[in-house]
């Protein structure tokens, strides 16, 4: 099995901080309803507090895709689009180790 994770690099605007936890915690709760989600990971730099990145391990590829057409994901983009000092970044990878068939 080829899990996928997603890495995504938020840099939100310091007086929208606590609306995008709020926003990015409904995000994370409906995504791990999904059947496809494995993790949903919300993490915040200690040393910047307006920096986060969500962690993000999918079954397949396919997983990633229906998580995109949640109404759940699209309110999330939508409503923290704004917050953001610029636009997020997301890096996909392929999960080497641990593997699930492997170790």
């Amino acid at each position: 099995m080829i899990m996928i994770v997603r890495v995504v690099q938020v840099t939100v605007r310091p007086d929208r901080v606590e609306e995008f936890e709020n926003a990015t915690a409904e995000n994370h709760y409906s995504s791990l309803g999904e059947p496809g989600v494995l993790r949903f990971d919300v993490l915040r730099d200690d040393r910047n507090p307006g920096c986060y990145i969500l962690y993000e391990m999918y079954r397949d590829s396919e997983a990633v895709l229906a998580h995109k057409e949640t109404d759940h994901y699209k309110a999330w983009r939508d409503t923290v689009e704004s917050m953001m000092e610029k636009p997020r970044q997301g890096t996909d990878c392929t999960l080497l180790y641990p593997a699930s068939d492997r170790d």
